[in-house]
C-alpha cells in the first residue's frame, strides 16, 4: 500500500510527463523523474518502430556507450525479456527475478556476460504495446548493492504503465499521418521513386513488416527486399530506421560505421 505522499509525487511526476511537448524530451525526462519514485542504477527506454528498435530515438542513462553497444548489438536477441514480451497481449510490468527461475537465470549468457559483467543483476520494467506490437520497452538495473526491485516498485510502474503507454503513442507521431500530397510525394520526386517504390515506402513507414508488406501488396517477401534495397541505394542510406528518419527529417544522422547494409532489410 503506497502512502499519501508517494500518491503525491506520483501525481507530481505524471503531471510533469504529460508537460513534454516533444518524444525526445519525454523520454529523457521519464527515465530522470522515474528515480524520484524508484530508485536505480542504470535504465533505458528504447523505441521501435516496426521490427526494429529506433536507436536515435531511444535513450540510455547511467550506461557507458560500450555496455549500449553491447546490448543492442550482442545481448538484446539473448535477453529474457523477449519471451515475456511476446506472451504478453497488452502493456505488462516484469521484473527479471519473476520472468525466470532464479537459479535458471544466473546461469544465462545474458546475465553472466551483460548483467553481470555491469553490475547490474536486477531488473525491472514496463513492455510497452500498441494495437498487439510491441512500441518501447522502458527497463531499470539495479546494482547488487542496491538489491532486487521490490512489490512497491512494481505497484509503482503498474500505476503508471498505462499512461505511459498513451503518451508514446501520442507524441510518438505515426509517419503514415504525413501528409501524402506534400513531405512523402516531395520525397518520391527528390530521389525518382517508382510508384512500386513509392507504395513500399508507404508500409515501411506506417510500421508494417516485410511479411506484412508481402501481404498487403501481394507480392513475394524477395520482392518487398528489392524494393527496399533500391530505396536505400537511392537514398544513400543503410538501414530502415535512418530511411524513416529521412523521410521526417530531411536529412541522415551521422554514424560512425556505415558500411553494410541492414542484414533483416537488405536482399
Amino acid at each position: 500500500m503506497l502512502k499519501e505522499t508517494e500518491w503525491l509525487t506520483i501525481n507530481n511526476v505524471l503531471l510533469e510527463l504529460y508537460a513534454q511537448e516533444n518524444l525526445a524530451d519525454l523520454v529523457q525526462k521519464l527515465l530522470r523523474v522515474t528515480r524520484m519514485l524508484i530508485p536505480y542504477t542504470k535504465g533505458y527506454l528504447l523505441l521501435h518502430r516496426g521490427e526494429s528498435i529506433d536507436e536515435d530515438s531511444s535513450y540510455f542513462l547511467g550506461m557507458s556507450q560500450h555496455e549500449i553497444d553491447a546490448y543492442l548489438h550482442i545481448y538484446y536477441d539473448k535477453d529474457y525479456l523477449h519471451y515475456f514480451s511476446e506472451m504478453m497481449p497488452d502493456t505488462a510490468v516484469y521484473r527479471d527475478t519473476d520472468i525466470v527461475e532464479e537459479s535458471m537465470r544466473r546461469k544465462t549468457e545474458f546475465y553472466q556476460q551483460f548483467l553481470r559483467q555491469a553490475d547490474i543483476p536486477f531488473g525491472c520494467g514496463i513492455v510497452v504495446k500498441h494495437e498487439g506490437k510491441v512500441c518501447a520497452v522502458f527497463n531499470l538495473f539495479r546494482s547488487q548493492q542496491l538489491g532486487n526491485f521490490s512489490a512497491r516498485d512494481i505497484e509503482i510502474l503498474n500505476i503508471l504503465k498505462k499512461h505511459i503507454e498513451n503518451m508514446l503513442v501520442h507524441l510518438s507521431a505515426p509517419l503514415q499521418q504525413l501528409d501524402a500530397g506534400s513531405r512523402v510525394q516531395d520525397f518520391v520526386r527528390r530521389y525518382h521513386l517508382t510508384s512500386r517504390e513509392c507504395e513500399v515506402l508507404e508500409l515501411v513507414a506506417a510500421g508494417l513488416s516485410n511479411q506484412e508488406i508481402c501481404q498487403r501488396l501481394v507480392i513475394s517477401i524477395s520482392t518487398v527486399k528489392k524494393h527496399i534495397y533500391n530505396l536505400y541505394v537511392k537514398t544513400h542510406v543503410r538501414s530502415r530506421t535512418r530511411l524513416l528518419h529521412l523521410l521526417m527529417h530531411g536529412q541522415c544522422p551521422k554514424v560512425a560505421d556505415d558500411s553494410t547494409f541492414d542484414d533483416a532489410e537488405a536482399i
